[in-house]
């Protein structure tokens, strides 16, 4: 049988704090984010959502092959893009772009003020493994922690997309050790099959299940096997 996945992106957006989503590319790590984020917005939350990855234009669609329509959201500010992608080109969509020669600082004051220094925000960074791929691991972890008490301190929530191959493997122990969550993604082939399994590692002073769960993604985006 298949459900939806509220209950864990409830369970997110419950938690104050900095949470992880990490797992290989395809897993559908953009997916989860998006629908967590739709969740915030109906919840009358801010969100700020960072690209790295892929132009907005090129988000808008892919969350659109799932139902999901940010574009209303957008329109009345509810919620930001802030492209760092496309790096300091205007592109559709997008409030805010990112030059290359921006610092991890510069970034991170771009997000506060996308989050208009508002409380209960919602800032998702897809996907972090990217942005911080070509820096000192000492500067990647300070900018992280920098973060994650930005979003404590405004009683936010933040979601980080890492692809662990990319990262060494130090530092990703490291950002786990930062957060407040990590929410596991795999895929494993299975009787010929392609099949995908996620959990919730641990979401620090929640309860919650930690055992795998399998999932599909389909026109409703990600939905569980139970």
């Amino acid at each position: 049988m298949q459900v939806t996945i509220n209950w864990v992106v409830e369970t997110i957006l419950g938690k104050i704090g900095s949470i992880i989503f990490t797992g290989p590319n395809g897993v559908g790590k953009t997916l989860l984010a998006s629908q967590a984020a739709e969740k915030a917005l109906k919840q009358g939350r801010k969100v700020i959502y960072a690209l790295t990855t892929m132009a907005p234009q090129n988000f808008i669609d892919l969350a659109g092959s799932v139902s999901i329509d940010f574009r209303d959201y957008l329109s009345n500010d509810s919620m930001v893009i802030v492209d760092c992608h496309t790096r300091g080109e205007k592109t559709p969509f997008a409030k805010y772009t990112v030059s290359p020669e921006s610092s991890l600082l510069e970034i991170r004051q771009k997000f506060l003020e996308a989050a208009d220094y508002s409380d209960n925000f919602f800032l998702v960074i897809d996907d972090l493994s990217t942005l911080l791929a070509y820096v000192q691991s000492e500067n990647a972890f300070k900018f992280y922690q920098a973060v994650a008490s930005d979003v404590r301190r405004s009683n936010a929530t933040s979601v980080a997309v890492i692809v662990p191959e990319i990262l060494e493997q130090k530092l990703t122990n490291l950002l786990y050790s930062l957060s407040d969550g990590v929410v596991e993604m795999t895929m494993e082939e299975m009787g010929g099959n392609l099949r995908r399994f996620l959990r919730i590692r641990f979401l620090r002073g929640v309860r919650h299940p930690t055992e795998w769960i399998e999932y599909i993604i389909g026109l409703k985006g990600i939905e569980l096997i139970v």
